[in-house]
């Protein structure tokens, strides 16, 4: 899922007071980013056409770590609304190829 990885760290980012945080610059865990986890998780999902609602579950089960681990949200949380559904497109696009 190398493809979808690469158009959701270019696209995809948090918000946090302002400065956006691209989903590439993401660490998910040890030797993985965010776009990949990303991926890997939607990926196989992409062909059964998932609703915007169907991203969002999946985005609020993920944690994000802030202020080296003071702090945990769910990704869908730190997420911007249009950054969520520019995800949601990119996975309808990856399902139709």
């Amino acid at each position: 899922y190398d493809e979808l990885a690469s158009e959701i760290g270019k696209q995809i980012y948090v918000d946090l007071a302002g400065w956006h945080l691209y989903s590439r610059d993401m660490t998910a865990g040890p030797g993985l980013k965010m776009d990949q986890a990303l991926a890997r998780q939607l990926g196989p999902k992409a062909a059964e056409r998932l609703s915007e609602r169907d991203i969002e579950d999946v985005l609020k089960k993920i944690q994000v770590k802030a202020g080296a681990g003071k702090l945990k949200v769910s990704l869908y949380d730190v997420m911007p609304s249009m950054c969520v559904g520019d995800l949601t497109k990119i996975v309808e696009d990856f399902g139709r190829n």
